[in-house]
């Protein structure tokens, strides 16, 4: 009985006692995109509404809106940069995993990979 009462106090206590990482995406990141020029930093604010993604990208080149999807913890969304050369369409996929999000991204004349953390 006393190995029992405490087993359960145990789990109890390591129920509340763990870390939780927010559920879901929808909320502000810190973005790191590798590029051939180095790391780049970047800030982005995620919503979602069932599959659908929305929000907005925000770094040292300016600030664009993106639409997307997230199906299970697979995101897809895609924005458009404007350059002096024209617009350039981002495409970026991602797993979300808990807090912190890993995946690439194409801008039509390469790739790269990308990483994000829940802001805080």
């Amino acid at each position: 009985m006393k190995v029992s009462f405490a087993v359960a106090f145990l789990a109890v206590f390591a129920l509340f006692a763990a870390p939780s990482a927010q559920v879901g995406i929808d909320g502000n990141w810190a973005i790191v995109f590798d590029t051939p020029m180095g790391a780049m930093d970047a800030t982005a604010s995620f919503k979602s509404e069932g599959e659908d993604l929305s929000g907005t990208l925000e770094s040292q080149a300016g600030s664009t809106t993106f639409k997307g999807t997230i199906k299970a913890n697979a995101i897809n969304f895609t924005m458009n940069i404007n350059t002096p050369q024209g617009d350039i369409a981002i495409t970026m996929i991602g797993e979300l995993e808990g807090d912190a999000i890993k995946g690439t991204f194409d801008f039509g004349q390469g790739t790269g990979a990308w990483t994000a953390k829940r802001a805080k």
